[in-house]
């Protein structure tokens, strides 16, 4: 993962940052589907910020499709979750 963040152009600090908040955003996920689930959507969006960038960053490198994807399928399940209004039974205005 170091040496990932390295070819990026980023410090280990910066990787450290990274990684605590993507756990505690999934752990908001995970919390928010359990029963919070005012959680669930600023969670989403806050991570489908940190996949963009990720994406971003993989494409910036020339990185293949495969080590991409991971990223890209998160990104568009958060997607899915912000902008889906039927996940958490919200009513079409």
């Amino acid at each position: 993962m170091s040496e990932e963040f390295t070819l990026y152009g980023l410090s280990d600090s910066v990787m450290i940052l990274v990684g605590v908040i993507k756990i505690t955003l999934a752990l908001l996920l995970l919390a928010g589907g359990l029963k919070f689930t005012f959680l669930i959507k600023p969670s989403a969006a806050i991570m489908s910020l940190f996949m963009i960038g990720a994406v971003y960053f993989h494409i910036s490198i020339s990185d293949g499709v495969l080590p991409t994807l991971p990223a890209a399928s998160m990104l568009l399940c958060c997607l899915s979750i912000v902008f889906n209004p039927k996940f958490l039974g919200e009513k079409r205005s």
